[in-house]
């Protein structure tokens, strides 16, 4: 069965209340947001609101993640081929993305940010970075450890040096953050390896 199309007028409502959230994230703290004050900001109404979303936490996570689907997206248009420990692409991608979006991972990233925010954002980059490692690991090939482990640990890796960079007025380039994210990741990677050697070289 075909899935039936979503109304343009319902994913510009949900686009309107989405870029509403992330505008006022870049202002206030999350806590201190209210849904009217989403609602003001997006020129709607709250039974408007509540047809779309129950609560600002749904809507938080549905804003987050169309930021995400977004960036994945550009990740796969410039795919290289390349197995993830050796793919420059998504660490690249990922630091122009948030460079072109620097006001609003300023507010996600730093002290402002909540918990749910920074869980939000490490689960999603552990998730494509297993993902990825499942289906491109050679048959031949074992980790020592399991890859939601190694998967946890490169997103809580990337985002640490991700929220550095951009609370730091990004000091360093896009393509330099990669490089230095890519290397540590392949090393760390490659160390966790049991098997031929020619297989992942």
């Amino acid at each position: 069965m075909m899935k039936r199309k979503v109304d343009r007028r319902i994913l510009r409502t949900r686009r309107l209340l989405n870029e509403a959230l992330l505008a006022l994230l870049v202002e206030r703290d999350y806590e201190n947001i209210t849904i009217q004050d989403i609602t003001e900001q997006a020129d709607l109404n709250r039974a408007t609101f509540y047809l779309h979303y129950s609560s600002k936490e749904e809507l938080l996570v549905a804003a987050l993640e169309e930021q995400f689907d977004e960036l994945v997206a550009s990740i796969e248009d410039l795919a290289t081929g390349q197995p993830i420990w050796e793919d420059q692409t998504p660490e690249l991608m990922t630091f122009r993305h948030v460079a072109e979006h620097a006001p609003l991972y300023k507010a996600l990233l730093s002290e402002r940010g909540t918990g749910y925010i920074i869980h939000r954002i490490i689960g999603y980059i552990a998730a494509y970075g297993e993902a990825r490692l499942q289906e491109e690991l050679p048959a031949n090939i074992e980790l020592s450890f399991p890859a939601t482990l190694l998967s946890m640990h490169a997103a809580g890796s990337l985002f640490a040096l991700v929220s550095w960079w951009v609370t730091n007025e990004m000091p360093y380039s896009p393509e330099y953050m990669a490089e230095v994210v890519l290397r540590m990741c392949n090393e760390g990677t490659r160390a966790l390896m049991v098997g031929s050697e020619t297989a992942v070289s």
